[in-house]
């Protein structure tokens, strides 16, 4: 197992949609350095409590997963100079699962097999599938991360849901559509890997039931030097929302860029990964483009929000890391692992096992934590848990985020559920 470590990512999160689409492969990159316990008057006496970070950081796809590594450690360092969870300093111990599913196995036999490890977090949505019964069979508990494969999420016991789960993460750009005034609407995906095609049927399928009509999927492939066929097919059919999905953020927003030169006027709407801040910046296409996002919006102004934003600059992470979905999705994780842990802290034992945290986990009924969840969480211990449906709105143009208000989570409606 390796030792915990400090990094800086800066990749873009759009593989996170690669693996939404198709349950593919993910990556990043990060350089690291270890991370020192704190020394401070409050510091925790216990025995440490070790959560194993699971994270695709240096695959061969683009992802903001990796900044799931920085704001986690930022977290542990802040909380034990407080005084730690339930009296005991927290560890992170990251590894690198590159987005490859012999790497991720390896990983997940190493951290299964360090009994100190008493929780997993996980930011690889390309192999979660693929480890999935491994961790389970070891009785670590997943407490959280951004999942999507419904194999493991919703459907394993000890594994805790925190962000929009599918189907709800392809319903949701939709959802969004509809809010928007679509009537006639469109998906782009990545022309890359085949499985992306199998979002199709399920967005199709929530912009009927919603009353739009769908006019069809179009492929994206990130190495083209111009969209102009997508656009004009799109115009011919007078789409008037496009939920924009491809292999790259860059992809989807030079689509939305080549449209508007062709004379597109519709709404454009991001989802989950592929809302990536600093390409959306890069390669801004200059037009409105509605959001919906899978974890709390890290540009709202509820307090909650601002008590995150604070804590990673008092831990000197930037904005380029800590203003991300898989960032948010990180911190709430940890915030309700100690929100728990505390909760429990008279009944657990010098020296907590994997068992002793899912016990303390079965105290969190209807958990929002003052609104980072999108939906109240309720955790059963040794049972499958309640995949999430909500999720949030929000609005980007010319470089700025806005409309993230974290008291208004929408959640799937009655005609998209079940």
């Amino acid at each position: 197992m390796s030792k915990f470590r400090r990094y800086v990512a800066w990749l873009s999160p759009a593989a996170v949609l690669l693996a939404a689409l198709a349950l593919g492969a993910c990556g990043g990159s990060s350089s690291g350095s270890t991370s020192t316990p704190s020394t401070s008057a409050q510091a925790p006496k216990g025995t440490p409590l070790k959560v194993g970070l699971l994270v695709n950081e240096s695959g061969p796809l683009p992802s903001g997963e990796a900044n799931a590594a920085p704001v986690m450690l930022a977290w542990a360092r802040a909380v034990n100079e407080s005084g730690g969870v339930a009296g005991h300093p927290v560890e992170i111990d990251v590894a690198d699962t590159k987005g490859d599913a012999p790497t991720a196995t390896a990983a997940v036999q190493q951290m299964t097999a360090d009994r100190s490890v008493v929780a997993a977090v996980l930011f690889d949505a390309g192999t979660e599938s693929v480890v999935a019964d491994a961790i389970t069979r070891a009785g670590l508990p997943v407490i959280g991360g951004m999942g999507y494969a419904p194999n493991a999420w919703g459907a394993m016991p000890n594994w805790l849901p925190l962000t929009t789960s599918i189907p709800s993460i392809f319903n949701m750009g939709m959802v969004l559509g509809k809010s928007l005034g679509g009537t006639r609407t469109a998906l782009t995906i990545c022309a890359e890997i085949a499985g992306c095609e199998a979002a199709a049927p399920v967005v199709q399928n929530a912009s009927q039931k919603l009353g739009m009509a769908y006019q069809g999927t179009f492929k994206v492939a990130s190495a083209s030097p111009s969209y102009t066929a997508q656009c004009l097919q799109i115009l011919s059919k007078k789409v008037d929302y496009v939920m924009l999905g491809a292999a790259s953020t860059s992809a989807a927003l030079r689509l939305a860029r080549d449209c508007q030169t062709q004379g597109y006027t519709g709404q454009w709407g991001l989802f989950g990964g592929v809302i990536y801040p600093r390409a959306m910046r890069q390669d801004d296409p200059g037009v409105r483009l509605g959001l919906v996002l899978n974890s709390f919006p890290w540009f709202a102004n509820e307090a909650p929000v601002k008590a995150y934003r604070e804590m990673m600059q008092s831990q000197g992470v930037g904005e380029d890391v800590w203003g991300d979905l898989h960032s948010t999705a990180a911190y709430a994780t940890m915030e309700l692992f100690r929100k728990a842990l505390d909760a429990d802290a008279a009944k657990l034992p010098a020296n907590p096992t994997r068992s002793d945290i899912v016990t303390a986990y079965g105290s969190v009924r209807g958990e929002t934590l003052g609104g980072l969840l999108a939906q109240p969480v309720t955790f059963h211990p040794n049972r499958p848990n309640a995949t999430v449906t909500c999720y949030w709105f929000g609005s980007y143009l010319k470089g700025t985020f806005s409309d993230g208000r974290l008291d208004q989570p929408q959640c799937d409606p009655a005609s998209l559920r079940g």
